[in-house]
């Protein structure tokens, strides 16, 4: 049995078609062997156009085309079968790859483990950081975690010379205000243990840039840090060959109550350190000498007047107690271990327990009773060196 196509060569039959767009001359009507309906995309505008076919390898050819994204072409074969016959381009679908379920799996999993571990390295920075910070604050809790006000200050606006100038103190020559030994006492960052005693320890601190001296008390011996403080705040007890008093406060750390007395530091140490490691000339030997004896005779001194200051005396001169300054002068210190005051014609009779080196002690029997009478004459502090 003959195909169709084989018929239509053999007996071709003429339709009637639509005609619409440019290849229609005659009119709107055209006869052909096949009628048409297309649909183009010219420069993205889309054209359409209706029409027959005359020649039967024409139609053939066009009407097999398949459809694509910018043309197609649909026939039919009846009397006006195009007026109606509305084409539309196909719409275009990108396929993308195909991937597998082990490719599928990968690219999913993959980002999600690369922001864990970027999120357990941010987190190790950030705690790094921050026990980094908690270490700095930890060290300068006396100046941060432990003020009950705000204190403001830049690093070198006050130093403690400038605290110690006449126009910042009293002029009394005791130290500082007590609020400003508060202050002072209150942002003291300490750095390292310097010395040992029977009282406790003694630290080299940091306040703004500057070293200073901080004795440690504990709270058992509140009354030798009570004595202590009250001898250096004497009125006009200032002195450059005694210990320079700064400050005196009561803290707390790791629960439990110190007590600072905080003064100059000398990094040279004690006068018996030093004559352990340096070797003096006689000039040397006299500039210590006279530093001594100078910072002595304002020990012993009664100065008179509305606020005077009492005779001192220290009942423990010895080389331990007296600090070498840069300068090679020396300093007394230890003034609260032993020392008392002397009151204006009358000595202050102590019983002789104490621990005071043999020198300084002469007795006596009086009415019975056992006293003890002071003897400090000036030239006896050549002798502190075998002490």
């Amino acid at each position: 049995m003959p195909s169709t196509d084989e018929e239509l060569r053999v007996a071709p039959t003429e339709h009637e078609c639509v005609c619409e767009g440019r290849s229609c001359a005659t009119g709107d009507r055209c006869k052909g062997q096949q009628c048409f309906s297309s649909l183009t995309l010219s420069d993205g505008t889309p054209v359409s156009q209706k029409g027959c076919f005359k020649v039967y390898e024409q139609g053939r050819m066009t009407c097999k085309t398949p459809p694509s994204p910018d043309q197609i072409v649909e026939c039919c074969q009846a009397h006006l079968c195009n007026m109606n016959l509305t084409v539309r381009l196909p719409v275009r679908v990108v396929e993308g790859p195909n991937y597998s379920v082990t490719t599928l799996t990968i690219v999913i999993v993959a980002p999600v483990i690369v922001l864990i571990f970027l999120s357990g390295v941010a987190i190790l920075i950030f705690r790094c950081i921050h026990h980094h910070q908690m270490e700095h604050l930890t060290a300068h809790d006396a100046e941060y975690g432990t003020i009950d006000g705000l204190i403001a200050s830049n690093v070198g606006e006050s130093t403690l010379a400038d605290l110690l100038d006449h126009s910042c103190t009293s002029g009394s020559g005791s130290g500082l205000p007590f609020l400003v030994q508060r202050t002072v006492a209150r942002q003291i960052a300490l750095s390292e243990c310097v010395g040992k005693g029977r009282y406790g320890e003694v630290w080299r601190g940091q306040w703004q840039g500057e070293s200073v001296a901080v004795k440690i008390f504990s709270s058992r011996d509140e009354k030798s840090w009570f004595r202590e403080t009250e001898i250096y705040n004497t009125v006009l007890l200032r002195h450059e060959n005694i210990l320079g008093f700064i400050a005196s406060d009561m803290t707390s750390r790791s629960s439990s109550t110190q007590l600072w007395l905080i003064t100059h530091f000398h990094e040279m140490g004690s006068l018996y350190d030093y004559l352990q490691l340096h070797m003096l000339d006689a000039s040397a030997c006299l500039r210590m000498a006279l530093s001594i004896a100078s910072g002595l005779a304002h020990l012993h001194v009664e100065i008179f007047g509305t606020q005077g200051k009492p005779a001192i005396a220290h009942r423990d001169l010895k080389s331990k107690n007296i600090l070498v300054n840069k300068n090679g002068q020396c300093c007394i210190a230890d003034l609260g271990k032993n020392s008392f005051r002397m009151k204006q014609n009358q000595l202050l009779y102590v019983c002789c327990c104490f621990i005071w080196s043999h020198m300084w002690l002469h007795y006596k029997r009086k009415r019975k009773k056992r006293t003890c009478t002071i003897v400090i004459p000036c030239f006896f502090f050549f002798y502190i060196n075998a002490f």
